[in-house]
């Protein structure tokens, strides 16, 4: 049996009979629903992807490595085992000990550090992006070098944090941006130099509360994840200052997701404190020494999602001959893994937070 057409008072779009004025409503409703115009909700937002810092130890590309180095012409050779796991991070972070210095002289031993330009071709071949410059050796050249390796490193497109022509650039952050999220990069050290605001000269910024404090809040206004490098405490030893636990962890507390240690030239314990992370020391990385435990290291590597921190990690390392990290044996890992209190190089995973250490709150 056929049905009738609508007519005038019966509407397809209405389904029983309207009157015209509300007909004609509800179908500029549906029309304007269905312009190519309107937007359309995506079924699944979109997902975030997966990014990783790694950070190393302290690296020393002078001294009898440099003339090894210079000698074979390869300055790749510190970082040939882990060269290609560094490059593949989206953002590798190190702290350089020893300025690029132009002209030599390059001692081969003792502790003033000149590193050669060509130096440079290492550190880009294990991807780094980002160098502290905050230590008690970016003088030992003087302020030409210093200002040369500011040079050189923008120049090869690395990024340096800790030391600037004066005080707004060495308290600047370093900002790397990944998938959409940017991660700010600063560095202090115990061996401030002419560390003062307004200073027009050049700057290394020194370990200051107040300073970490201000400089970690309005690094949070230009980016989602900060990170801090501290090159401070004793040497050779496993003990944490005082003086450095506080200011790392007033880092933490002014928003700060990690922090980064230097100097003591071993590996330190590591602290979770009030959502954010402390390694105290991440001790050598590619570097010569011999003393107890300096061939030892850690590599940490943070994995987030977003901005999102998912994953921790502390690598072990041992540094073989021609200062070459590696990754530990499973006996080594052990060994380091004890020194700074964890059982396991995972030390948290979003979804499982780790047992094996206590939580300072």
């Amino acid at each position: 049996m056929m049905r009738d057409r609508p007519g005038f008072g019966q509407s397809r779009w209405c389904g029983r009979p309207q009157r015209p004025l509300a007909c004609a409503a509800a179908l500029f409703v549906v029309l304007t629903a269905c312009s190519p115009s309107a937007p359309i909700a995506p079924a699944h937002p979109p997902a975030h992807e997966e990014i990783t810092v790694v950070a190393a130890g302290d690296l020393l590309l002078g001294r009898r490595l440099g003339r090894a180095m210079a000698e074979s012409k390869d300055f790749t050779l510190p970082f040939r085992p882990l060269g290609a796991e560094l490059a593949a991070a989206g953002i590798t972070f190190g702290n350089l000990e020893g300025p690029f210095c132009a002209e030599p002289p390059y001692p081969e031993a003792g502790l003033t550090f000149r590193v050669r330009p060509q130096a440079l071709e290492g550190l880009r071949f294990a991807g780094f992006d980002v160098l502290s410059l905050a230590n008690n050796h970016v003088l030992d050249g003087g302020s030409a070098c210093l200002r040369f390796t500011l040079d050189h490193l923008r120049g090869a497109g690395i990024r340096s944090v800790g030391a600037g022509a004066n005080f707004s650039e060495a308290h600047a952050p370093a900002i790397v941006e990944r998938g959409g999220v940017k991660f700010a990069f600063l560095a202090y050290t115990y061996a401030g130099y002419n560390d003062r605001p307004g200073a027009d000269r050049l700057v290394v910024a020194g370990r200051n509360v107040e300073h970490v404090h201000r400089n970690v809040t309005a690094a949070r206004e230009q980016a989602d994840v900060v990170l801090v490098s501290l090159h401070d405490g004793a040497e050779y030893t496993r003990r944490v200052a005082r003086e450095t636990e506080q200011f790392a962890r007033a880092a933490i507390e002014a928003g700060a997701t990690a922090i980064f240690g230097h100097h003591p030239h071993v590996p330190q314990r590591v602290e979770a404190y009030r959502g954010g992370w402390i390694f105290y020391s991440l001790g050598n990385f590619a570097f010569e020494q011999r003393a107890p435990g300096t061939r030892t290291g850690l590599m940490v590597r943070l994995t987030f999602v977003g901005p999102a921190l998912e994953r921790v990690e502390a690598i072990p390392v041992f540094i073989e001959p021609f200062s070459q990290p590696g990754h530990a044996t499973a006996e080594q890992a052990r060994a380091i893994l004890q020194v700074i209190g964890w059982a396991d190089s995972t030390l948290w995973v979003r979804s499982k937070p780790s047992a094996t250490a206590a939580v300072a709150r």
